[in-house]
């Protein structure tokens, strides 16, 4: 395993929790791990992470490690599945995303709407769009219990500000990591009776907005500025 030199640095997102959803994906459809751009690009069907070799953490490495065996070299990319052995076999991926790129695109955001939704077995976060406060849903096992500022290095980086939107995926980024996960279907009767009424309701608002732990009363601040110059169409 190679030394990046600031392996002490800690995220902004459980590792544990990470691990267990790369577990899942690894046994479920197959996990990506690649070593592009300087970053490493870890993703799955419905959710993915980008972060700056530099700032990701020991915990982190040893836990990508621990599942496929160990870290890849600077411009590889490959799809882990399990075999009927047990084993991990590799696949190259020459087609990956740049989620740089994508956060980028995503000029809509969304606030994290003090509501919690159970469909059993799930249970998801709800999302309000600011472009046509249309609501959105994502499993919490892939957001807020991932999510958090307990193993964040604040001497490095904050946490990130509500998340971006695009094409129904939401987009976590701070100065060294993008984190997405795609949002899913709701449900008849959240569809049906739940989101109709709450129609006429902003989240946005300055007085939901102060009992929203976690999120700020103004567009993220996170760059996207000096990364487009289109203007937020809304």
């Amino acid at each position: 395993m190679r030394e990046t030199g600031k392996g002490i640095v800690k995220m902004f997102l459980k590792t544990g929790e990470l691990k267990k959803i790369m577990k899942a994906s690894l046994k479920k459809h197959g996990l990506i791990v690649g070593n592009v751009n300087d970053h490493y690009l870890v993703y799955s069907d419905n959710w993915g992470l980008y972060i700056e070799i530099p700032y990701a953490s020991n915990k982190f490495k040893a836990a990508i490690m621990e599942l496929i065996g160990d870290l890849p070299e600077a411009g590889e990319c490959y799809l882990f599945k399990i075999n009927p052995d047990g084993d991990t076999e590799p696949e190259t991926v020459f087609d990956y995303p740049d989620p740089y790129e994508q956060w980028k695109a995503a000029k809509d955001f969304a606030v994290v709407a003090p509501v919690m939704l159970f469909a059993w077995p799930h249970e998801y976060i709800v999302c309000q769009k600011h472009s046509d406060l249309r609501f959105v849903v994502a499993d919490r096992s892939l957001s807020d219990r991932v999510i958090s500022r307990s193993e964040l290095d604040t001497t490095v980086e904050v946490m990130p500000t509500r998340p971006s939107f695009l094409a129904g995926v939401l987009y976590w980024k701070n100065e060294t990591t993008i984190y997405w996960v795609h949002t899913e279907s709701p449900g008849n009767k959240a569809l049906e009776v739940l989101f109709p009424r709450l129609n006429g309701i902003s989240f946005f608002e300055d007085d939901w907005i102060a009992d929203n732990a976690g999120q700020e009363d103004e567009e993220p601040a996170d760059g996207r500025e000096e990364a487009a110059e289109d203007s937020l169409p809304y």
